[in-house]
């Protein structure tokens, strides 16, 4: 009907109207157009839109300056300063042709915003709604008009939401050509999604030249993912590592990893495997946790870290752990292994299973509760093997009574049944029945002055005295194995006693509480031996009473006095820290009384707002030096960022150097790079 009316009111030079929405109908779509002057040449099909024309088709947008749109073959064609946009993604440039029907569009000095990044191009075609080619291209993440770096490449293709594809491809960094490759991909999707991932070249002494971190992404579901990755080494040969991740909270979330290496210039195996998992809602009821460790020798990790030094492990527990809850009662079977590199022991419960009846009442005073456990134990060690199980079956019942609204008393008792497979003597089925008594008595005084100090709105000081008695028969158990879970009692009778001191205060205009001071004294006296035990103290001043910019100040001693030979020890600690704008200081401090004396000191200074400088040492006062230390300097380069790391611990050290780029960590020029190309 449009076209039938312009034909009506066409005359031979066109039809020029004034600036309103306009429509060209077909039986299918709407195509919307508005500028400042439309001309209608219908000898030529065509519609001319001049001055700041705007074309709208579904979900396609185009800006320009001017445009042509040409009836017959469905054609779009903008000059000027050109914007065409689809949804979330724009490309703009100096010249667009774009096809209703194909949805294919041709720019020339283009320039289009994926996810982080622009891509500019001679030509950029943008071939479906995913997919772009750009010739004589560059890429960058950089907002500057003239980028700090760009990646130049002939030929460049984007798959939008995922990856770049160029071939070749040159990093120019201020204008300047820094490296090159045959063939690049970067990801850019904000999403999850499957691919490649990009990998890192360089070179080193002890891998020689290297490749590593040429992995694929898999996604496996919106919970799972898994990454197959393989580092090359010269030197050492191939490596491959698979991590599979997944969250299904709150049924399971957990994680595995492992790596293996069969070294060239060793010939030795070595490998790791890490497992974790948490299960709250586990099969048939029950919870299920597990954390898994186990490699080839202690130093496989740190050897092929790429950076930061790593401590060496000294030893490593494994354990799994199953438990439910059947007709109230706890159910928990745990296998467990732990090795220590220092004495060469492996230590193995398999399994260690424990059963826990919830907490009663009897007669409505005493609280008691019923346990049992079963641990088998095997050690290996360099003296001997020995594989020993026990089993026990243990009540503890308790009371608390207030006497006269002036003490508490706690009597308690322990009562323990437990058989063995065989006692050290090498007899089999050993049974014993022990139990142990006890009481305790606490107290809590306190008073409250009113204190005239501007700024303290009244104090608090609090006294818990408190007295133990615990007697143990003499049950003769030392023939028996000692075995985790199953206790063992030895003959006692002490009397246990303290006292703990606390003073709080209402500080400022908020009235907040703090506490000011703590102290705690405790000994007992052996009534066997008649002898009294050492008198251990516990003095804290927690309460930070230095201004701004001290944001801590706490101190504490600990120690022991022998009664009876006046010897003594204690341990003097502080912890200072300081806050500033461009700087922060945390100092700790330890002191003992032979004269063993450490300081560990970190954080962080920022001298411009481009540059941070980041320290932690720990300082040996008796040697005199440096135990171990890390420093490191950053340096804002705008989108890139510039890192130096320096680890030492003993005779050990190492340190990494590397330029980033902040949107894509990745892509970075190090050591290592440099190694490689500059060898």
């Amino acid at each position: 009907m449009m076209l039938f009316l312009l034909l009506l009111l066409s005359q031979e030079g066109g039809i020029a109207a004034p600036q309103e929405d306009s429509s060209v109908v077909d039986s299918v779509n709407i195509i919307h157009y508005k500028a400042g002057q439309i001309i209608y040449d219908l000898e030529r099909s065509l519609i001319i839109l001049e001055d700041s024309s705007v074309i709208t088709y579904q979900d396609i947008t185009l800006f320009s300056d001017s445009a042509y749109y040409h009836i017959e073959t469905n054609n779009l064609e903008a000059f000027g300063t050109c914007d065409l946009r689809q949804l979330d993604d724009s490309i703009q440039g100096s010249y667009i042709r774009y096809n209703i029907d194909t949805k294919k569009a041709v720019m020339s000095g283009g320039i289009t915003q994926i996810d982080k990044g622009l891509i500019r191009g001679k030509e950029i075609y943008w071939i479906d709604e995913k997919t772009i080619n750009a010739y004589q291209g560059t890429y960058t993440t950089c907002t500057d008009t003239s980028p700090h770096y760009y990646f130049y490449a002939p030929r460049m293709k984007v798959y939008i939401g995922d990856m770049v594809i160029t071939r070749p491809i040159v990093l120019f960094v201020e204008g300047y050509p820094i490296a090159a490759a045959p063939f690049w991909f970067v990801p850019i999707s904000s999403k999850r999604k499957s691919g490649l991932l990009p990998f890192r070249a360089g070179n080193s002494s002890t891998f020689g030249k290297y490749i590593k971190g040429l992995a694929y992404y898999l996604v496996l579901s919106d919970y799972a993912d898994i990454t197959f990755q393989l580092d090359a080494m010269e030197k050492k040969g191939a490596m491959p590592h698979a991590e599979a991740v997944w969250d299904f909270s709150p049924f399971s979330k957990g994680s595995i990893y492992g790596s293996y290496i069969r070294e060239i210039d060793t010939e030795t195996e070595r490998y790791t495997l890490k497992a974790r998992n948490s299960s709250p809602y586990f099969l048939w009821g029950s919870q299920f946790s597990c954390d898994i460790k186990y490699v080839s020798d202690r130093s496989y990790e740190q050897d092929y870290a790429d950076t930061i030094l790593l401590r060496l492990d000294r030893e490593i527990t494994s354990q799994a752990t199953l438990t439910r809850d059947i007709m109230g009662m706890k159910n928990s079977i745990t296998l467990e292994r732990h090795e220590r590199y220092q004495d060469s022991s492996i230590t193995e419960k398999l399994p260690f299973y424990s059963l826990t009846m919830p907490a009663r009442m009897l007669f409505s005073l005493i609280s008691y509760s019923v346990s049992g456990h079963f641990n088998r134990l095997r050690a290996s060690t360099p003296t001997g093997d020995k594989d020993v199980w026990g089993a026990n079956l243990q009540t503890a019942p308790t009371l608390q009574q207030n006497v006269l609204n002036l003490f508490t008393v706690s009597p308690q008792a322990v009562f323990d049944y437990a058989i063995f497979n065989q006692d050290t003597a090498g007899e089999t089925y050993p049974q014993r029945f022990a139990y142990s008594l006890g009481v305790t008595a606490t107290t809590n005084l306190y008073r409250v002055y009113k204190i005239g100090i501007p700024g303290i709105h009244g104090m608090l000081h609090k006294i818990l005295p408190h007295l133990t008695y615990t007697y143990t028969p003499d049950f003769n158990v030392d023939a028996l194995p000692a075995i985790g879970g199953i206790p063992s009692f030895a003959e006692a009778q002490n009397i246990g006693f303290g006292i703990d001191q606390t003073v709080e205060a209402k500080i400022g205009e908020q009235q907040e509480k703090h506490t000011f001071f703590r102290l705690g004294l405790g000994s007992a006296y052996n009534l066997l031996t008649d002898s009294l035990s050492v008198i251990t103290f516990n003095a804290q001043l927690p309460y930070n009473p230095l201004p701004a910019p001290f944001s801590q100040f706490t101190t504490q001693i600990t120690g022991n006095i022998d009664y009876y030979t006046g010897d003594y020890d204690y341990t003097l600690s502080n912890s200072t820290a300081l806050k500033f704008e461009f700087l922060s200081l945390t100092v700790n401090q330890s002191y003992t009384k032979d004269g063993t004396y450490q300081v560990w000191f970190n954080g962080d200074v920022k001298p411009t707002r481009h540059w941070t400088v980041s320290y932690s040492a720990r300082y040996d006062r008796t040697m005199n030096a440096l135990v171990d230390y890390r420093f490191s300097l950053k340096r804002d380069l705008h989108c890139w960022q510039a890192v130096l790391n320096f680890d030492r611990l003993g005779d050990t050290w190492r340190y990494d150097f590397k330029i980033y780029i902040k949107d894509i960590p990745d892509v970075q020029i190090g050591k290592g790079l440099l190694g490689y190309l500059f060898e």
